[in-house]
Order: structure tokens, then sequence, then C-alpha cells
């Protein structure tokens, strides 16, 4: 299988807050993109005079709701340009309640998804008992896949910064109660730079029947100050995808030995470029990554 056939390029509209769906259409038909993962959220009235910014005010202002009653139209547009709609990214978790994640669930379904991404529920900030917590999470997922299976959905788990799925090993523990064909896991780069990154050759091996499909980004960690005691301290930020801490080609590299295809869904948040620009800069270094 190709490179290019083995992973093909998406975006999340996450990245994209500057555009309209129009606009957005039109940009990942330019750039020859094959998938479109949508942005389902409420934005806070406080942050609507704000100015556009990727988890703050958007201009498609796609709600919950408006996906579930736009979202045939949305799909036959998406369609139309050669981009088939994904995947939905809710902003909720598994301590969401049934009657909201029947709402998600139905949106995902009218968007014409083939996939719903289910977060953990965030763990306690103070020292917790893990095996209790994980439990926890494992059941409550076997009842949201019971629903999403249901309406011909594939849940699927983000590797995040904060949840008890942030790296291989940790996202292992859930998936691994689960048939790979009901429950996937997103490598998401940019995060895993920044927490539970591990050696690809390991990740890859360890998460190989579940992985799904990879959010492609970079993050690095800076230096920030110095405690009372002299430790640095540090913070990362996101950044260009080849000035990144992950050494993403050979994640890319053990990836493409998987079977089947592995959608690569561009999410770049560098600071200080439009998401557009980010998007036409990335989807360039990862094409030209896919052709050596």
């Amino acid at each position: 299988m190709a490179q290019t056939d083995h992973f093909p390029l998406g975006v999340t509209a996450v990245m994209l807050p500057e555009l309209d769906f129009s606009e957005q259409l039109a940009l990942c038909e330019s750039l020859d993109l094959s998938y479109y993962v949508y942005r389902p959220r409420l934005i806070p009235a406080e942050r609507r005079a704000e100015a556009y910014s990727n988890w703050g005010n958007h201009r498609f202002d796609l709600t919950p709701d408006r996906l579930i009653a736009e979202g045939a139209t949305l799909a036959k547009q998406l369609s139309a340009a050669g981009v088939t709609p994904y995947c939905t990214l809710p902003e909720a978790d598994t301590s969401t309640s049934d009657g909201e994640w029947d709402i998600h669930i139905r949106g995902a379904v009218a968007g014409g998804c083939s996939r719903i991404r289910i977060s953990p529920a965030d763990y306690p900030a103070e020292l917790f008992d893990y095996d209790a917590h994980l439990q926890q999470i494992i059941a409550r997922y076997g009842e949201l896949i019971s629903r999403t299976k249901k309406s011909g959905l594939k849940t699927v788990i983000e590797m995040h910064v904060g949840n008890i799925a942030c790296g291989p090993g940790l996202v292992h523990a859930i998936v691994k109660n689960f048939d790979p064909a009901e429950i996937g896991v997103i490598v998401d780069l940019p995060n895993l730079a920044q927490q539970g990154c591990l050696d690809p050759t390991l990740a890859v091996s360890v998460l190989a029947p579940w992985i799904d499909h990879c959010h492609v980004g970079a993050a690095r960690r800076i230096t920030v100050d110095k405690d009372e005691a002299g430790f640095r301290q540090t913070t990362h930020e996101f950044c260009e995808l080849t000035e990144g801490d992950l050494p993403i080609p050979k994640w890319i590299d053990w990836m493409s030995q998987l079977e089947g295809a592995i959608p690569l869904i561009i999410e770049d948040f560098s600071p200080n470029v439009t998401g557009a620009d980010r998007l036409r800069r990335t989807a360039e270094q990862v094409k030209a990554l896919l052709g050596t």
C-alpha cells in the first residue's frame, strides 16, 4: 500500500477558528484533504465578542443541536468537496449523562461520521485509588459503547493531557477490555509530546490493534524559570511540526507497518499563525514526509 493511501490526510475544525464552513471546505479541497473532524461545542456567551481562537470563539459556531439539525446538509457539502466526515470531538466525557451523550451521538450520525470521541472523566487532583477509578471508567465505556454501536459508530479515545488515557500504557488499560472493532485510539502527537510519551517502537506495538487515526501537530518543552531551590521550571508550547520534541518521522514510520489506512488528521496549534496558514504549511510538510 502506498504511503498516501495508508495515510490519508484530514483536519480538525478546532484549528480553523477564523473560517466559516464554506471557507473550510474550499481550503480542504485546495489541499486535497480527505477527512474532516467536526467541533461541536457551546461557546460561552462571554467569549463570543473575543477574537477567534482554537478553544474559544469560532466563526463556524457548530453547537451540538445545530449538528443534529444541519448535519445531513453539512455531510453533503463535504462529500461534494471530496471530503469524508469522519469523527466528532464532543466536549464531553464518561461522566456526561446519557441524555447529553444521546445528543452527541445523534449529531455524529446526522453529520455522516463513523467515529465519535469519548474521553475518560478527569481524575482527582489529589492522590486517588487508580484501580477503583479505572474500573469505573471501564464500566462506563462498556455502557457508552453499547449506545454508540447501536448507532453504527465506533468509539475512539484520544491520548490527551490531563486524563488517565494520556499515554500508551494507560489507554491500553482501558481499550484492552474491548474489541478493536468497537473502540479505537487517537494517537495525538502534540499531546504525547507533553505527557505520556514513549519510544514509538514500544508505543505502537502496545496499541497496534486499536490505533484508529492520528492527530498531527507538535509541541516542545521550554524553560520558564527556576524554583527557589534552583531547579529549572518548564512548560510546553505548540510549535511548527518540524520543531517539536517527538520524533514524528519515526512515529509515522512505525504506524506505516500496521494494516489498514490510518488517517493523519492535522491539528496544528502553533501560535501567531492563522489556522489556514498552519494547515497549508503542515499539509505540505506531511506530504513531503510521506514522500520520503
